[in-house]
C-alpha cells in the first residue's frame, strides 16, 4: 500500500519540483509560449494541485 501511495503522489511531486527549478533556473533561455506561462498568477494552478495531492492522501488513508 505504500507503495501506491509512492507512486500515486511521490512521482508527481518530484515531476513539479524539478519543472519549477527548471523555469527559476532557465527562464531566459525557454521558448517565448513557457516564458509568457511562467509569468501569469498561479494562484489557481497551486490550489488545483494542492487540492489533487490532498484528496489523493485523504483516500490513501481512508483505505487504510
Amino acid at each position: 500500500m505504500l507503495q501506491d501511495l509512492v507512486l500515486a503522489i511521490g512521482i508527481p511531486l518530484i515531476l513539479l519540483l524539478i519543472a519549477v527549478l527548471v523555469l527559476e533556473h532557465g527562464g531566459e533561455s525557454l521558448p517565448p509560449w513557457t516564458r509568457r506561462l511562467s509569468e501569469r498568477p498561479s494562484l489557481v494552478w497551486n490550489a488545483g494541485v494542492g487540492l489533487i495531492i490532498s484528496l489523493s492522501l485523504v483516500r490513501w488513508w481512508l483505505k487504510r
